[in-house]
């Protein structure tokens, strides 16, 4: 298999529709209300378009509208469609790798009468941009997709107009998701101080052949043990780099560059982190399902578990994985 393959990119993103769910890290309302007062420092979560809302009323109230944005990996379009409906800008643009998203992006635009939505498909690792045409660039969860990351943060630099914004909700953590052992460890004991209701019984993945008959043998040295031995086991495994480059080689490709890169181009970075740097990956998707906000066992274990993040981020034993970031060219 090739190092990258840029045709998976296209096709995966083709069919992956990032806005399609909220039963993730990201969307899920219980998380992106904690996600909101550590990025914002604001408890109101509830609209959809939270963050970019936010993002409006505490940093671009005072331009907007502005007469263009450019919208980068863009998707199936929701961004777009909840920046025009805030009134961002005149016109906006989204660019996006993948030829399937974009046609999904331009009907839902037209679908809802949003006639200042413009759509292109683009690479923006081979893209060149116009120089000073954008006031507000937005990347929402991009740029840990982009493989030739200075080369293209130095183009959205350059196509900002002086004065303008760069705004970014990313993952930062490792690339490809790579977790230093400690990290691992930490994010195996707290999949297991989750109830059962709201966790899988392993990492979620349909198992192999190999696996299955790994696990067989476990179970049976499991039985010549003492019990106590086998709650152990591991319950969350960390998905390999082969693992990415077969379904998505664009995932995490250089995230842990990220906030470094930006600072490389930008003399204005503000970082505000929301953290993800355990839930992000021990929560899965039966914890999603099952979490009953109104029920106090539930909702008192995530508060434990926000804390407990926060503690080992604040101890230094790991850093955060996520961040909002604005960037701001000099006039």
């Amino acid at each position: 298999m090739s190092d990258y393959n840029q045709k998976i990119v296209e096709d995966y993103w083709s069919r992956a529709d990032a806005s399609a769910s909220d039963r993730n890290f990201y969307c899920y309302p219980v998380i992106r209300s904690h996600s909101c007062k550590l990025i914002f420092g604001e408890a109101d979560a509830s609209r959809r378009d939270w963050c970019q809302y936010w993002t409006v009323e505490k940093y671009l109230k005072e331009i907007i509208p502005v007469k263009k944005c450019l919208s980068i990996c863009c998707g199936f379009g929701e961004i777009e469609r909840m920046l025009a409906r805030l009134g961002v800008a005149d016109h906006i643009l989204g660019m996006d790798v993948a030829p399937g998203a974009i046609e999904k992006a331009r009907e839902r635009a037209l679908a809802e009468g949003l006639g200042n939505i413009e759509y292109q498909v683009a690479d923006l690792n081979a893209e060149e941009l116009p120089v000073e045409e954008y006031d507000i660039i937005w990347a929402n969860g991009a740029l840990h997709h982009i493989r030739e990351l200075d080369g293209v943060v130095a183009k959205l630099f350059r196509a900002l107009k002086p004065g303008g914004y760069l705004v970014s909700n990313e993952y930062v953590g490792p690339d490809y998701q790579q977790l230093p052992r400690r990290q691992q460890e930490i994010v195996n004991a707290v999949k297991h101080l989750l109830p059962m209701e709201l966790r899988s019984a392993d990492d979620g993945r349909r198992p192999s052949l190999l696996s299955k008959i790994a696990r067989r043998l476990r179970r049976k040295s499991f039985r010549l043990r003492e019990q106590d031995e086998a709650i152990y086991a591991r319950l969350w495994k960390m998905p390999t780099i082969d693992h990415f480059k077969a379904t998505d080689p664009s995932e995490c490709v250089r995230s842990s560059q990220i906030i470094p890169t930006l600072h490389n181009h930008f003399d204005s970075v503000t970082v505000r982190y929301f953290d993800g740097s355990i839930l992000f990956y021990a929560l899965d998707p039966v914890f999603y399902a099952n979490f009953d906000g109104h029920k106090p066992t539930h909702r008192r274990l995530l508060e434990l578990l926000f804390e407990l993040e926060r503690f080992y981020i604040d101890s230094g034993e790991m850093q955060s994985d996520n961040a909002h970031i604005i960037c701001r060219k000099n006039p």
